[in-house]
């Protein structure tokens, strides 16, 4: 088939088709996610465990990319179908216009997930499945793709799901994990990562309209994902995506995308200043490097102190996020419960009237605190289950 005739069905039939995509984020942020895409015009946003399903156009699926705080990475459901035998696997993985979403010579790695699934084995879901999808190329006149199964920069992920009888077949979108903002390269021990920083800000309030203090700053993610919300920069701005590869592709469209979150930067508000410090000269000077790669330094008063000396950086109150050191920063379980407590006693005696974000290694650690209309809500993290925790210091 000649390239004009592929580039004529990708206008015609895959940019003004609406399709089925789908979020995916750290279970026990599906709410929080749901809520963040539903500010951006989607169609269909409904939560799920693991992420949220939406309905929208590809050019959407740059925005979910670009603006999304949340989401880990965005799908695009390319096929769901029932299973009663192999051959529906194959003969469905043959229909899709992969012409449309993979590059001649293209590298595509699979991740194959199973639960009750009659499919067969993954590796035999591998092998066929990229079979399938070289024949479909060749009938298209196109270079082979090329199979990788190691996790390098510019592959195309392809997953496979099979639940039961049911099977469901998605392309990556994101390409590397969209909490990798393109900030972040110095970093101190067990860093937090950008998304968890971002629902921490978003589940304790964050509006960008109050004080802000990050009294452990480490290397200054949360203070620095504070900047960003609170200035509406795009989290997505400085890093690429795997649909940038695609045929597909519209280089222009991405461009405008950006051009447009570039003009909706707002300076921060003189009123709600961010102050991260930290007892660690090391870090903060860690911090310093990440909040000018952000292009947030000038937004962030970065200077070194002791959290238990430390008096709220304003007279009025605001927000204070906190993530105490725990797991592979503080030795043993024991040392990180004492810390805890010690830091809610700081708390108590000090930062009345603040509202309160912190992360604990431990559920029951929330008793420390004593806030105001607490809330809190369990997610994954560095390998650990960790609790997120706001509320108001009496």
């Amino acid at each position: 088939m000649p390239e004009i005739n592929i580039e004529r069905r990708i206008k015609r039939h895959i940019w003004p088709e609406t399709w089925d995509m789908f979020a995916v984020c750290a279970p026990g942020l599906e709410k929080l996610l749901a809520h963040e895409l539903d500010s951006m015009d989607l169609k269909n946003v409904g939560p799920v465990p693991g992420g949220v399903g939406f309905s929208a156009k590809l050019n959407q699926a740059y925005q979910v990319n670009l603006w999304s705080r949340l989401a880990g990475r965005v799908l695009l459901r390319l096929k769901d179908f029932r299973v009663r035998r192999f051959s529906d696997l194959t003969r469905q993985m043959e229909s899709i216009p992969w012409e449309a979403f993979l590059a001649p010579e293209a590298k595509v790695r699979f991740q194959v997930t199973l639960k009750e699934s009659t499919m067969g084995p993954p590796s035999l879901i591998v092998e066929e499945s990229f079979r399938y999808i070289c024949r479909r190329m060749r009938k298209m006149g196109l270079a082979e793709p090329e199979l990788t199964h190691k996790e390098e920069p510019g592959r195309q992920m392809i997953m496979v799901r099979g639940v039961d009888r049911r099977a469901t077949i998605s392309l990556d979108t994101s390409g590397e994990h969209l909490h990798k903002r393109g900030y972040r390269l110095a970093t101190g021990k067990a860093p937090m990562r950008e998304d968890l920083a971002a629902a921490l800000l978003m589940f304790s309030g964050y509006r960008g309209n109050a004080p802000l203090a990050d009294p452990m700053c480490g290397s200054g993610t949360l203070g620095i994902e504070a900047a960003l919300a609170a200035k509406n920069q795009a989290p997505g701005l400085m890093r690429g995506l795997a649909m940038e590869h695609w045929p597909a592709h519209r280089q222009p469209t991405w461009q405008h995308l950006k051009g447009e979150a570039q003009e909706q930067i707002n300076p921060l508000n003189e009123k709600a200043p961010i102050y991260s410090t930290d007892r660690l000269a090391g870090a903060i000077n860690l911090a310093r490097q990440n909040a000018e790669r952000a292009q947030v330094d000038q937004d962030i008063n970065l200077y070194k102190a002791n959290f238990f000396t430390l008096k709220p950086p304003t007279p009025e109150p605001g927000l204070v996020v906190i993530n105490p050191p725990y797991g592979k920063r503080l030795g043993s379980v024991r040392e990180a419960k004492d810390f805890a407590a010690k830091t809610a006693s700081r708390l108590a005696r000090v930062w009345s009237g603040w509202q309160v974000g912190v992360v604990l290694y431990r559920p029951e650690w929330v008793d420390f605190f004593k806030l105001k209309h607490a809330e809190y809500l369990v997610v994954p993290h560095g390998g650990v289950r960790v609790t997120l925790l706001t509320g108001l210091v009496p």
